[in-house]
């Protein structure tokens, strides 16, 4: 073989080589970066719990960062998935990449963490998890500039939708008067063991992310008040009572599998301690993540389908809340004490918000409805939420069966009437739809 021959197929061997190793790294880029989404969100609900927000609060801090996250991943996928822009209320542009080679997904966790830092008080667990991310990311010899440019975009885009988030009415909210209570009879209370102020009495007046209004959802009216023993209203406390004095040992653990109050106190000495708890939402979005690892779904996939659900929790408090504080129904536990049982106390702690509709009824409507629609209506799931809290892992035939243990466990939790659930899942289903209808995906979901 003549040295010109010879020279060739060195050459040859070596871009062969180069080609191979480039195709391994990025198939390793691949495979980190489809968990990535999975462990930033579980990260941002430990600081969530850990700053103690309320559930609504808590519902849109996953929205925006989960937009974010889809928005600086969408442009890579721009011929199958759509972006955002003009989609949502008052989103009418995002920025577009700047010239040069990108990795989207590093831009798509910077953009989460942009806005995630910005939305939550504990910036240093975002920001040392942040770290920790692009250190690995460098360890798989992401090229300086790529990663460079990568980054800005991420940053960019983050910027963008927090500089959207802040027309969304919430800091404006923060100085609204304190609620008022009524005085008449059968309207909201303060409730043991705290009488904790009214969380979020404003809410719906909250910029929707796709809704028409916050009322556009109105669930039926709530049963008339009422203290005779034969009437509609009577009985329905009733039956909480009763329920309450013979409950089984599933009912009570289908109510503690579901409590999800971020809000949950209790007192020692003079001082007022809050559990750690997933919000609601939270705990949908921990559903979103075993959903995914499950399906093996790609990272642009599993994007979407964590921005979707995000959407239809965080629309679904705005609903909920408006009818909240419309009908400010007084609690079971107030009329139970007042009129059947004065030392009744309900399995779970009451949350401090009026009782109409239940809000674990909608966002699980919402959340199920979106989840059913991405992966089908049959997706049978074991949900190993609570085992960080002790509990054991719940097991689901679909999304919409957990939906409706999710709102049945507020009955048994002795905190919502039967009307309160059922309505409440209505309200959240149609919540659900709309934003399926409302926000277009071209070629998802993936069924």
């Amino acid at each position: 073989m003549n040295m010109k021959k010879q020279l060739g197929y060195w050459c040859l061997a070596m871009i062969l080589g180069a080609c191979k190793q480039t195709g391994s790294n990025e198939a390793m880029l691949d495979k980190f970066a489809r968990d990535q989404l999975q462990d930033w969100n579980r990260q941002l609900s430990k600081v969530i719990m850990k700053d103690i927000f309320t559930p609504p609060v808590c519902g849109r801090i996953y929205a925006y960062a989960n937009l974010a996250a889809y928005s600086a991943l969408q442009p890579g996928h721009s011929a199958n998935f759509r972006s955002l822009a003009g989609q949502l209320r008052g989103l009418d542009s995002l920025p577009t990449p700047p010239a040069g080679e990108h990795y989207f997904p590093v831009a798509s966790i910077i953009a989460f963490a942009t806005v995630s830092k910005k939305l939550i008080h504990d910036k240093v667990l975002i920001e040392d998890f942040e770290d920790h991310y692009l250190a690995k990311v460098k360890e798989m010899h992401v090229p300086p500039q790529v990663l460079a440019r990568s980054i800005a975009y991420g940053q960019q885009i983050g910027d963008r939708i927090l500089d959207w988030a802040a027309q969304d009415n919430y800091r404006e909210s923060r100085t609204y008067p304190r609620f008022v209570l009524s005085r008449q009879p059968g309207k909201w209370q303060p409730t043991p063991p705290d009488y904790m102020a009214a969380i979020e009495p404003y809410w719906n007046t909250m910029r929707q992310f796709v809704l028409d209004s916050a009322a556009q959802f109105k669930p039926d009216r709530p049963l008339p008040f009422d203290t005779a023993h034969h009437s509609l209203f009577y009985l329905e406390c009733k039956a909480i009572y009763q329920q309450a004095n013979q409950l089984t040992s599933d009912q009570a653990e289908i109510a503690r599998f579901w409590d999800c109050n971020p809000n949950t106190s209790f007192t020692k000495g003079h001082l007022t301690i809050f559990r750690q708890k997933l919000s609601p939402g939270g705990h949908w979005i921990s559903i979103v993540a075993q959903a995914t690892k499950a399906q093996n779904t790609s990272l642009i996939e599993t994007s979407a389908a964590f921005m979707l659900t995000s959407i239809a929790i965080a629309d679904g408090f705005i609903s909920c809340w408006d009818e909240k504080y419309r009908s400010a129904l007084i609690r079971p536990q107030t009329y139970i004490n007042r009129y059947i049982d004065p030392n009744w106390e309900p399995l779970l702690q009451t949350p401090a918000f009026p009782e109409y509709p239940s809000g674990h009824s909608v966002v699980s409507g919402a959340a199920s409805t979106v989840l059913a629609e991405l992966f089908g209506s049959s997706f049978a799931f074991a949900d190993s939420t609570q085992l960080a809290f002790g509990l054991p892992i719940r097991h689901f035939s679909s999304f919409d069966q957990a939906a409706q243990e999710a709102a049945t466990s507020r009955f048994y939790g002795g905190i919502h009437y039967r009307q309160a659930v059922q309505n409440g899942l209505v309200q959240g289903r149609e919540v659900g739809k709309y934003v399926l209808d409302k926000v277009k995906i071209r070629n998802y979901p993936n069924k």
